[in-house]
């Protein structure tokens, strides 16, 4: 069999079954044991049991179940509360001090616990708030769906740790290069929340509440905790005094810790953490496995000659080809799951940029800087999902959609600079490596 029919009956074959509604994980395994067979028959589909052992005996996968642990513990803490409350006192006099503190919650989530804290804290915390006190919706929905996919890009990233299974780069150095884009993004939010403030003050309305400086000053023990698991976290990472698999194991025990300091640790929030960390993680795996699978059956088919053949031999300059991949993946991110857009392109992607003389971790950081649009585009995108389960119901769909344009406009932007300048990935990665 040709290496053009298996790219077209792989590639085929995985985009019709996502366009029927089979989960990621199960169309990836089904397409790659299929085509497995048709190549070299039963004897060939040991390589299936072999991937599959390796990849769930692989010791580096445990980062995965640790860090969500860690958010799981945190959130049932009741900490994205006290900081939102702590935040609030120190901005109240400030127009769009919420969407701001928004912003900010969901950054002090994003390196404690990932994507999906944030989002779902502060729709459920702060949405209600802004709104209440006559915010615009698009402002008030727009802030915390932004500021929640951050988590995407600032370490510790899931998604990160996943991509960087797949594409085989450094998590930790992957960990450094999201770090000074992701707070890039979080600057570009909170300075387009004050300035259309101020220029329509309707949108945020000032607050006629005025916190005392003993108030304010009483109010920041709320943030000594997080704010200490997040430097032993991630300095252990950055300093080198621990590697990303044990800062996890660090982060899931201080995280364990704050929910007895806070009084909030009972039977039911270890339960309910520990199996919605089961329930992730484990979709993540199986997701690592077919993705593994799907990667080894179209190497072994020949694909990584011929993608690289293909490449030499356009007349076009690198940059071009660059673009159309980014130009690609915004598509898929639109109709596609972010981990099916990382596990079908990664894999391919990640070698051309390598072959064209682009750095691979600053090649991954743009990637994932792209996948942040895609959680915040509809009609598949999750931040848009996950918020309209929690928003109050006056909030509708189209109200949540309107909401975006601002945002994406901000995340393309940082796409762009991370494109035109890759010191903004890399200075802090060679800094520290």
């Amino acid at each position: 069999m040709s290496i053009e029919l298996v790219t077209v009956l792989l590639f085929g074959g995985l985009l019709f079954l996502l366009a029927i509604g089979v989960p990621v994980a199960f169309a990836l395994g089904c397409i790659s044991v299929i085509i497995s067979f048709l190549l070299g028959g039963a004897k060939d589909l040991f390589v299936v049991a072999t991937t599959t052992y390796r990849e769930i005996t692989d010791p580096s996968l445990i980062t995965i179940p640790l860090f969500l642990l860690m958010g799981n513990f945190l959130v049932h803490s009741g900490i994205s509360d006290r900081l939102f409350r702590a935040l609030n006192y120190w901005l109240s006099g400030l127009r769009g001090g919420l969407a701001i503190v928004s912003v900010g919650v969901c950054v002090a989530l994003a390196m404690c616990g990932g994507f999906g804290p944030g989002i779902l804290t502060m729709g459920l915390i702060a949405v209600p708030a802004m709104l209440e006190r006559s915010y615009d919706k698009s402002l008030a929905l727009g802030s915390v769906m932004a500021g929640g996919v951050l988590g995407c890009i600032i370490p510790p990233s899931i998604i990160m740790i996943v991509f960087a299974y797949i594409a085989r780069v450094s998590v930790g150095k992957l960990f450094f290069a999201g770090a000074v884009p992701g707070f890039l993004c979080a600057f570009l939010y909170m300075l387009y929340i004050l300035i259309r403030s101020y220029l329509q003050p309707h949108l945020a309305p000032g607050t006629a509440e005025k916190p005392t400086w003993r108030l304010r000053w009483t109010s920041l023990k709320d943030i000594i905790f997080p704010s200490f698991l997040i430097v032993t976290v991630l300095g252990s990472i950055f300093f080198g005094i621990a590697t990303p698999t044990e800062a996890a194991g660090v982060g899931a025990f201080g995280s364990f810790l704050i929910c007895i300091l806070y009084g909030r640790l009972t039977w039911r929030v270890v339960i309910d953490s520990c199996l919605e960390t089961m329930k992730i993680s484990g979709m993540a795996l199986w997701i690592l496995v077919a993705a593994t699978l799907f990667g080894v059956v179209y190497t072994s088919a020949g694909a990584q000659g011929m993608v690289m053949e293909i490449v030499e031999k356009v007349p076009v300059n690198r940059w071009v080809i660059l673009a159309t991949m980014q130009i690609i993946l915004l598509l898929f991110g639109m109709f596609m799951d972010d981990y099916a857009v990382i596990t079908i392109c990664a894999p391919i992607f990640v070698p051309i940029a390598i072959l064209l003389g682009f750095d691979a971790i600053w090649f991954s950081i743009v990637f994932i800087l792209n996948m942040q649009v895609a959680y915040l585009t509809p009609p598949f995108g999750w931040a848009l999902i996950l918020l309209k389960g929690v928003a109050p119901p006056e909030v509708t769909t189209r109200d949540i959609w309107q909401s975006v344009p601002p945002f994406v406009a901000m995340q393309l932007l940082v796409l762009v600079i991370a494109m035109i300048f890759p010191k903004i990935a890399l200075w802090l990665p060679g800094k520290m490596f």
